[in-house]
């Protein structure tokens, strides 16, 4: 496929086939497949099943549910009617759905099975009642319900003709996608057809080579990652293997079961399907490329993953919601070094710069700033938000507030992010040094270091640590000063907090938000009830309440 130029692609350019590749198999969910042309017709009836219902362009349709064909047939013919689409996180509790929805003015709802309906009896009818979406605006993904196969067969439905126009509308915000809130609360990123599908056909052209014939998702399809690998494998005509990522034993089932040659997932994922029993037997040899959203917490982990699965098959970049999500990606030709310490080569096309956080001074070449993008890829802002508040400079650049820098090579490299830099006794110092230095314990199952307010030092250095042994087996004493062998005492933790287990967000981040909370609750048993411990503790409520914003 040659498609060099950036252009105004839309989604139907992927379920659009050619006669020659109207039979190949599109979608396979739980035993059924979908081929291309029978995709288009899905999504045609669906369109059309929506426009009757009263769906017109510009409404704003909550799309909710795991990850299934019908999810996807919906989310095309959401944005063929000329709606938007706005992606509903599935784990998400009943009071965080209601705001999302309220909060994006959704007029209507389309649903399929998530967390809250499954755990709570009469969930739907309260959801509707609190966000005033009506009972008719409300329609079921559920299989039992609606069943695109038994459509095919007894519908005979035309082709819907969008009312959007292609050069005008591509740019125009077709999906929104709230950004994980790892370290605050979600924002609503307005994204569009044309940054997404540039992003594919700019990038992955040099992949189609080495595409395989059959990728497995195993990311959420409402994360823009998920969404955004799923539409490349489909724009090259590959198969794409759907999972709804509700059960770790049925995520292995279909991990072995189908054998796929792709896999997309966050590194935690892959890292559970090494550990499970039997794995010896297999050793994942079927697997070809493994892509990784999020990243790798540390070169550790990806020794231990390529030990499992075999080197050269890891694939990572840097990427944010805002970018609809790609900035970098590091290629299989890649060398290994590259792979390891850096995320990649930027994506074409696109404009970098660097910006010393401080004196606001752009950087040249190599030197270490945060990071600024311009181009196809970047989003159209977040939705309501004052225009003052948007993340971007007079110049057009996005402001990602994370710091890296380009190599001799042109690799990026990631330094850690502006927020997360500690400022101890008037010193800058990045948890990153720190989490480095904690991870050399092989006990540690994951790290993280925090700055929480303090009135005598600026800001003490916490650090948590994920241990899944009991207590006894902890000694903070011991690692504080094992530590010192590594680190300036400056660069000493005020305490190590332990956890049994790091929160997570549904595609697999660490839930800082929550992670901070445990960690404060926990700090205030440092604290005594002196004048200082109080105002202490009153920064650091502060603290938490500018984080959760």
């Amino acid at each position: 496929m040659e498609r060099k130029e950036i252009g105004h692609y839309l989604f139907e350019d992927i379920y659009k086939a050619s006669p020659e590749k109207k039979d190949i198999p599109a979608l396979w969910f739980e035993g059924v497949s979908f081929s291309y042309g029978e995709l288009q017709r899905c999504v045609d009836y669906y369109a059309h099943y929506l426009s009757s219902h009263g769906v017109k362009p510009g409404d704003h349709v909550g799309l909710l549910g795991v990850n299934s064909e019908n999810w996807l047939i919906a989310f095309y013919a959401i944005i063929r009617v000329g709606a938007v689409a706005v992606l509903l996180n599935y784990m998400a509790r009943h009071e965080t759905l209601v705001g999302l929805i309220r909060d994006t003015d959704c007029t209507f709802l389309c649903h399929g099975k998530y967390t809250a309906l499954v755990k709570e009896e009469g969930e739907l009818v309260e959801l509707l009642h609190q966000t005033r979406v009506p009972a008719d605006h409300c329609f079921s993904l559920l299989h039992d319900e609606l069943n695109f196969k038994e459509i095919l067969k007894n519908e005979s439905t035309g082709p819907f003709f969008s009312p959007l126009g292609r050069e005008e509308d591509s740019k125009r915000t077709s999906f929104i996608i709230f950004t994980t809130g790892t370290t605050s609360k979600p924002k609503a990123a307005m994204l569009s057809q044309y940054s997404l599908m540039n992003i594919i056909y700019l990038n992955f052209d040099r992949l189609d080579p080495v595409f395989p014939q059959k990728f497995m998702c195993l990311l959420p399809m409402f994360h823009c990652f998920g969404l955004l690998v799923v539409n490349a494998y489909l724009a090259f005509y590959r198969t794409v293997y759907l999972n709804t990522l509700f059960d770790k034993k049925k995520i292995y089932r279909e991990f072995l079961k189908n054998r796929c040659g792709d896999y997309a997932s966050v590194s935690i994922i892959f890292s559970h399907l090494a550990r499970t029993p039997f794995w010896f037997f297999h050793r994942g040899r079927f697997v070809k490329h493994c892509i990784v959203g999020g990243g790798f917490t540390s070169h550790q982990e990806l020794a231990f993953l390529e030990r499992k699965y075999g080197k050269n098959k890891f694939l990572n970049g840097y990427g944010l919601t805002e970018c609809s999500p790609m900035v970098s990606l590091v290629y299989p030709d890649a060398p290994r070094e590259k792979r390891v310490t850096t995320v990649g080569t930027p994506m074409k096309g696109i404009e970098l710069a660097f910006m010393d956080p401080v004196t606001k001074r752009l950087l040249s070449p190599g030197e270490t700033g945060e990071i600024l993008v311009k181009g196809y890829n970047v989003f159209n802002g977040y939705y309501k938000l004052p225009k003052e508040q948007q993340p971007f400079d007079e110049n057009g650049f996005l402001h990602t507030g994370d710091v890296g820098h380009l190599d001799e090579d042109g690799y990026l490299v990631l330094n850690g992010r502006i927020k997360d830099i500690i400022i101890r006794k008037g010193e800058n110092i990045s948890p990153k040094e720190i989490e480095e230095v904690l991870r050399k314990y092989p006990e540690f199952d994951g790290v993280r270091v925090f700055g929480f307010p303090s009135i005598d030092e600026g800001e003490y250095i916490i650090a948590c640590v994920e241990l899944k042994r009991k207590p006894f087996h902890f000694s903070e004493k011991k690692y504080l000063q094992e530590m010192r062998k590594d680190l300036p005492s400056i660069k000493i933790p005020s305490h190590i907090i332990y956890v049994k287990k790091f929160p997570l967000t549904a595609s697999g981040k660490l839930d800082e938000v929550v992670l901070r909370e445990i960690c404060m609750e926990k700090m205030t048993r440092f604290l005594d009830d002196g004048a200082l411990a109080k105002k202490t503790r009153k920064l650091m409520e502060d603290s938490a309440k500018k984080n959760a914003r």
